[in-house]
C-alpha cells in the first residue's frame, strides 16, 4: 500500500511522519477552543499543555488554531510537528534545530507542536541541553511552543520545566469531525487502501468507533448518524485497513466457503485412496448438493470476478465477525464482493 500519510502538510521534523496528518475540528466546541489555543499563543510565553487528546485531534486543533491567529492577525503562521522520537534520540539539540528552522521560515510566528510529551519529559529534555538555551527559544515572540499528550494534566510542573502556564484539553471528536475529515481525505485514503471506498463504509466505520458505553450492535450502525457522538479516529482508521487487507486476503485466498469445500473434497480423495487400498467401500464427506455448489462458486471465482471495491457490506462483516472473535464460513466473500484487479493470480 502507499503510506499517504507520510507526504503531510504541516511537515514533520526530519522524522518520517507514521500517523494521519490530522483531524481537522468541525464541531462548534473544538473551533472555540481552537480559538482560546490562537490566544493563548499570541498571549503567554511559555509551552501550552495540549492535554487527553490523541495525534489527529491534537494536530487538528492546532492547525485549526494557527488558522484562526493567521486570518486574525493577518500575518503568517507556520506550523510544525515534531514527533517524540526527535526528543529522545541522540543529536543536535532540540531547541537548536527549532531555532534554525524558525530563522529559515519566512513565516512571522513559527507554531512546534511537541507531540506525545508530557512535562516530564519536557523537562528532561530541558535539563540534557540546558535551560538557558530553551528560555531563548520560548521567549521569543515569534515562537508558539506546545507539548501534547493523552493524558490528564499535569497539576504540578516538574523541576527545570519552563513554566507551564496553561493547560487546555484537546477536545473529543465527534462524528461530524470525523466524518468530515474521512470525507475530506478519502482520495488519499483509497490510495492508501488500494482500493475505492464506498461513502456508506466510511460512514459505517465512524459509527463503529464511537466511544459510548454500550458499543452498538450491527444494525445500529446503518441507523440515522448521532452527529454529536464521541469517536476514536484512531479506531476508525483501524477498521477501514483491517477490512480493506480482509478484502485482499479474501482475493488472494478466494471465498471461505470454497476452501471449505475444497478441503471437503480433499478429505473425500483422500477417503477414496484408503478405501480402495483397503478394498472398502468409500464414504464421501461431500454430498452432491454440495459438489455443485463448490463447482459453482469455483467458476464464478476464476471466470466472474467482482469488482474491487470496499463497500458498506465489507466494513459490516468485519464488525460483524470482529465481534464474535471468528470468521463466518462464508459470509464474507458473499457480502464484500471485492477484488484487487491490479493484481494477477498465478
Amino acid at each position: 500500500m502507499e503510506h499517504w500519510h507520510e507526504a503531510t502538510d504541516p511537515l514533520p521534523i526530519q522524522t518520517c511522519n507514521a500517523h494521519p496528518e490530522r483531524m481537522a475540528p468541525v464541531g462548534e466546541t473544538a473551533l472555540a477552543q481552537a480559538r482560546r489555543l490562537a490566544a493563548l499563543a499570541g498571549a503567554v510565553r511559555g509551552p501550552i499543555e495540549l492535554c487527553r487528546g490523541g495525534l489527529l485531534a491534537s494536530r487538528g486543533l492546532a492547525e485549526a488554531a494557527c488558522q484562526v491567529a493567521e486570518t486574525a492577525t493577518g500575518t503568517a503562521h507556520e506550523l510544525w510537528l515534531v514527533p517524540v522520537s526527535v526528543l529522545v534520540r541522540d543529536g543536535e539539540a532540540v531547541y537548536q534545530t527549532l531555532r534554525t528552522i524558525r530563522a529559515s521560515s519566512e513565516a512571522d510566528v513559527c507554531w512546534f507542536l511537541l507531540e506525545a510529551t508530557g512535562p516530564g519529559l519536557l523537562a528532561s529534555l530541558v535539563q540534557a541541553e540546558g535551560v538557558l538555551g530553551w528560555s531563548e527559544l520560548i521567549g521569543d515572540p515569534s515562537i508558539a511552543l506546545m507539548v501534547a499528550h493523552d493524558g490528564p494534566p499535569q497539576a504540578r510542573t516538574p523541576a527545570g520545566t519552563p513554566r507551564m502556564r496553561h493547560s487546555l484539553r484537546v477536545p473529543v471528536a465527534s462524528v461530524a469531525d470525523v466524518l468530515a475529515w474521512c470525507r475530506q481525505r478519502q482520495p488519499a485514503i483509497e490510495a492508501w487502501l488500494g482500493m475505492p471506498v464506498e461513502q456508506s463504509a466510511l460512514e459505517v466505520a465512524v459509527r463503529s468507533a464511537t466511544t459510548s458505553p454500550k458499543q452498538p450492535e450491527i444494525t445500529d450502525l446503518l441507523d440515522e448518524m448521532k452527529w454529536d457522538e464521541a469517536v476514536e479516529p484512531e479506531n476508525v482508521l483501524s477498521v477501514l485497513s483491517s477490512a480493506a487487507a480482509m478484502v485482499r486476503f479474501e482475493w488472494a485466498c478466494g471465498p471461505i466457503r470454497l476452501a471449505h469445500l475444497n478441503h471437503r473434497c480433499a478429505m473425500d480423495e483422500q477417503a477414496e485412496l484408503v478405501s480402495l487400498a483397503r478394498a472398502d467401500a468409500p464414504q464421501n464427506a461431500l454430498d452432491q448438493e454440495a459438489s455443485v455448489e463448490r463447482a459453482a462458486l469455483d467458476v464464478e471465482w476464476h471466470e466472474a470476478p467482482p469488482e474491487l471495491l470496499l463497500d458498506q457490506a465489507a466494513v459490516v462483516s468485519w464488525l460483524d465477525d470482529a465481534r464474535v472473535a471468528s470468521s463466518a464460513s462464508d459470509a464474507f466473500w458473499y457480502h464484500a464482493r471485492c477484488l484487487n484487479n491490479e493484481v494477477t493470480r498465478e
